[in-house]
């Protein structure tokens, strides 16, 4: 990113910026300056952290030279300062040592004013934060506190050697950066602003994993902010680093830390339990090598620690898929919370879907706890329910008892089982979601997902032990992954691997890995620890027409499934597939990962996709799969306000396209599918559908964006030598220049847009041959050729023109004012940018309102006109719609800059907000995707500066 020069010919000497945290880094006259050689850097790195005190000859090249340094290191290092002297200041004589650099005793020292160096902001923000707080002004204290911390949330000098970066200074530097984090967080805990502080503790904590008083901190912060299972990630990471990289155990400060994230606050009010009953005992002992699922324990600690301070009775309720580990699960936490329940503990498995069928009734589940609470036994003719169901709730009146109820099969088996006094906990576990008992009997849902990696891997070890299981590193990851973090199949795996001593994990990973056969490996003898025969309980259960959606789902090829895509797949309504849909999800088969998207497990794809190959509707889901995909990127690709190219039949009747009210709702849809896109474009190809598969690569992203992903080429030259045969050239065209797009800045790129340029001109194809133009102006401009970017822009818009279709001519305008703009031509680039925004305007492209913006918002910073940079960076940010947060980000990048310069502090502490709430809103990854990391990187360091010096300035006042 290019910055403003705003030296005038007879101004002042230059005027330097210096930046250290995140990377060394000089601003001259607000342009960026190469700083010479690493032994050059290293000197003024050296400088910089002194802080304008002296440093002396000798410490300078102790730092420089790793060994012994020659005869001639004075001299060499008095040279690199000269030349340092003439990149800070260019007109400075040879003889003068200029304002920045002084010598000083037998070294030297660098004179800086506070804002000119971000970490002598830093510093002066910190003292300032000291001072606040030493006032008793709490909230200013704080807030100068996290200023620091976001100018200071990377490591100081991150790209000198590691050897130079072992000197003292450099070290007492992050140390430093140790201590704010800490004195920061520390004072916003105890002062109720944990959330303030949280994101910038967990920079500096990320870059010092084994300082214990910082994770511990961090612990803290992680408590105060409802985070409690993040608190023990934090605890569980550092307890094991510590243990690999050191060799200790935690320390007294961590495991005060850990000892406070576990104590609930509530306590235990005992009540009498009458002597002649009896206590059962009856948990099954816990699951061998079980792993602790941290976020999972900590939601259930605090359902149990609100249920205890009102002595309520407490129903909770374990959902999830068939192997997940629900009752592993249960029968962990019901012994860690038994003591609690001092007058029992009753088990009991429902067999809900157990594979014969025989689900235990009400009547039977209640005669077998009354039998348990010591209720003697009646004959058959007298099991009423309602009768068994106040006999049981009497027997538990006035007792503390824990009940667990697995393998529940509904909501109607289990709530006769329901104790009515207080004080009571009930455990239920089940493959259905239990709407009907969360919503009558308030009880808490909990879905148990998928284990982690890392807790795939601790299941693991735990049942194999460490030397085993670690043996094969690489192997034991991929059978992790193979596994998707279902238990049982990990237990299957560890089981198979435990039974056969001289079987290496590698012979496991080649089972797994076979698509076909991945069900197979994860078999055993005993059906119940079968993943294929559990997940059959659960199919076995559902009604014809649901199972008839789940098993096309294989055909969708995932991972996100939207509803339409279902409806049009089962070849039903929207309402008839949100209904079997919700079946599915109710039984736990499918998540919904978000309204109207849903998700099928790994494992259970693969179990889908077994049933498929029985289906003889397959070829007919598939027909529709393709139909959907096709139908429905050229209507996103419509919405854009392009016409997508060639024509295709219309949509059969049972197919149902995704329909979208405006540029955003496409341009997300485009994010989320395009794996799938091109999953059924490799369908279509299989079908032999060469002219389909053509229009969904034209249609496969937004106008003017990259169409092909990584690796996706070969692809489409298959469809272009398919095309090529079918007669329609400018099909055949389109798909030469999108190729065209990929290649570039490479040669081939050339070859394939010249192409596509000779068969539009042979058919006079006028929108074709500006597109093809606007293409080879961008390759000129990825090659830093700007007089061919501004011929070929300008051919681009001439064409453009005489088609008549002015969405065209915006595009063709914004790529002629970029390569205007990169050349120096500020007057004619904003010509054309004038003219591309009103078009923009006045057809409501808003898709390209953001790109005008900040093209125009950063042209004008850089050319001094700060007044149009701030008015067209906020009319950007108001007006712009964009596939992402990353041109926003830049955008609002440029308001903080340039209404700063400009001297609006209102305006510029509004940029600086609104980027740090994009940057929240996973900005920084779209932001990087958007202008590439070193852009980025300039975009949010200026972005900190402004708000450091804003920082200043209202310390000042």
């Amino acid at each position: 990113m290019t910055t403003p020069d705003r030296k005038l010919p007879d101004g002042p000497p230059s005027h330097c910026e210096f930046k250290v945290f995140g990377g060394l880094g000089c601003r001259r006259d607000g342009s960026d300056v190469d700083l010479g050689p690493v032994r050059q850097r290293i000197i003024l790195a050296k400088l910089l952290a002194a802080g304008g005190d002296a440093v002396s000859l000798d410490n300078i090249i102790d730092s420089v030279w790793d060994e012994r340094p020659p005869a001639s290191a004075a001299n060499q290092i008095h040279r690199h300062v000269g030349h340092l002297r003439r990149i800070l200041e260019p007109d400075l004589d040879v003889r003068e040592t200029g304002r920045y650099l002084l010598p000083a005793g037998t070294g030297y020292r660098l004179t800086l004013a506070t804002e000119d160096s971000d970490l002598a902001m830093y510093r002066e923000l910190v003292r300032r934060a000291r001072e606040a707080l030493d006032g008793g002004d709490v909230v200013a204290g704080v807030r100068a506190y996290l200023t620091a911390l976001e100018l200071g949330r990377s490591p100081a000098f991150t790209d000198l050697p590691a050897s130079a970066l072992s000197a003292a200074d450099f070290v007492a530097i992050e140390r430093e950066r140790v201590a704010v984090a800490l004195a920061a967080s520390e004072v916003a805990i105890a002062h109720g602003m944990a959330g303030t502080v949280l994101t910038p503790l967990l920079s500096v904590a990320a870059a010092a994993p084994l300082d214990e008083a910082l994770q511990a901190c961090l612990m803290r912060a992680y408590v105060a902010t409802g985070h409690r299972a993040e608190g023990v990630r934090v605890f569980e990471r550092t307890r094991q680093r510590l243990a690999e990289e050191l060799g200790v155990d935690p320390g007294p400060e961590l495991r005060e830390a850990y000892r406070e994230l576990l104590a609930s606050g509530w306590t235990l009010q005992d009540e009498p339990r009458p002597s002649d009953a009896p206590r059962p005992a009856q948990l099954p002992p816990p699951v061998a090598g079980f792993v602790r699922r941290n976020d999972v324990a900590a939601v259930l600690d605090d359902q149990l620690s609100d249920a205890l301070s009102d002595a309520t009775t407490m129903i909770t309720v374990l959902g999830g898929m068939a192997g997940i580990g629900k009752t592993a699960l249960a029968v962990h936490w019901a012994h860690q919370i038994a003591e609690r329940y001092p007058d029992g503990q009753l088990f009991l498995n429902l067999r809900g879907l157990d594979p014969d069928g025989r689900a235990m009734s009400s009547e039977d589940a209640l005669a077998t706890l009354l039998a348990s609470l010591g209720e003697p036994a009646v004959s058959s003719l007298h099991k009423d329910v309602d009768a068994q169901t106040a006999r049981y709730r009497s027997r538990l009146s006035g007792r503390r008892v824990l009940v667990l109820l697995d393998n529940a099969r509904d909501s109607d088996q289990v709530r006769p089982l329901l104790p009515a006094a207080r004080g009571c906990l009930v455990i239920v576990t089940s493959r259905n979601r239990m709407t009907s008992l969360v919503t009558r009997e308030g009880a808490r849902y909990l879905q148990v997902d998928r284990l982690t990696g890392a807790e795939s891997r601790q299941l693991l070890i735990n049942r194999l032990g460490t030397r085993r299981a670690t043996g094969d590193p690489d192997s034991l990851d991929k059978i992790v992954t193979l596994c998707a973090g279902l238990p049982l199949a990990l237990a299957i795996v560890a089981a198979r691997v435990a039974l056969n001593p001289a079987l290496p994990l590698s012979a496991v990973v080649s089972a797994v890995s076979a698509p076909s056969a991945r069900l197979d490996a994860l078999s055993s003898v005993d059906s119940s620890d079968d993943v294929r025969s559990v997940f059959s309980w659960s199919y076995h259960a559902l009604n014809p027409s649901t199972a008839q959606v789940f098993r096309a789902l294989a055909v969708h090829p995932g991972p996100g499934i939207s509803l339409e895509s279902v409806a049009s797949v089962a070849g039903v309504g929207r309402q008839q597939a949100r209904r079997l849909l919700m079946e599915l999800v109710t039984a736990n088969l499918l998540d919904e990962s978000q309204s109207g998207r849903y998700v099928l497990h790994d494992l259970l794809r693969a179990y889908a996709a077994e049933l498929l190959d029985e289906d003889r509707e397959r070829p007919e889901y598939e027909r529709r799969l393709i139909a959907h995909y096709l139908h429905s990127v050229r209507a996103a690709y419509a919405r854009h306000h392009r016409q997508p190219v060639g024509t295709v039949d219309e949509p059969p009747s049972d197919v149902t396209p995704e329909s979208f009210d405006g540029v955003s709702q496409a341009a997300a849809w485009y994010a989320r599918e395009r794996s799938a896109l091109w999953a059924a474009i490799d369908l279509t190809l299989t079908h032999g559908l060469g002219r389909d598969a053509a229009a969904m690569v034209l249609a496969a992203s937004a106008p003017g964006s990259n169409s092909i992903p990584a690796g996706r080429t070969q692809t489409v030259l298959t469809i272009l030598d398919m095309v090529s045969v079918l007669g329609e050239p400018l099909t055949e065209a389109e798909l030469l220049r999108t190729i065209g797009e990929v290649f570039a800045p490479l040669p081939q790129a050339d070859e394939y847009l010249r192409r596509a340029l000779s068969i539009f001109e042979g058919a006079g194809d006028l929108a074709g041959q500006a597109d093809v133009l606007r293409n080879l102006a961008v390759l000129s401009l990825s090659r830093g050729d700007h007089d061919d970017a501004n011929a070929y822009g300008e051919r681009s818009v001439i064409l453009a023109r005489q088609t008549g279709r002015q969405e065209l001519l915006a595009v063709s305008l914004l790529t002629l004012t970029s390569a205007r703009l990169r050349s120096d031509r500020f007057e004619a680039g904003t010509q054309a940018a004038d003219e591309g925004l009103a078009i923009a305007i006045a057809k409501q492209l808003d898709h390209l309102k953001i790109s005008y913006a900040q093209l125009i918002a950063e042209s004008s910073w850089r050319h001094g006109r700060l007044e149009r940079a701030v008015k067209m960076s906020e009319w950007g940010l108001a007006e712009g719609v964009s596939e992402s947060n990353g041109p926003r980000c830049a955008v609002a990048a440029i308001l903080a800059r340039s209404a700063f310069d400009l001297g609006d502090q209102f305006r510029a502490e509004r940029g600086c907000q609104q980027f740090e709430n994009l940057i929240a809103d996973n900005g920084f990854p779209e932001l990087v995707e958007f202008s590439g990391v070193e852009e980025a990187e300039a975009y949010r360091t200026m972005v900190a500066y402004v708000r450091a010096r804003l920082s200043l300035m209202s310390g000042a006042s």
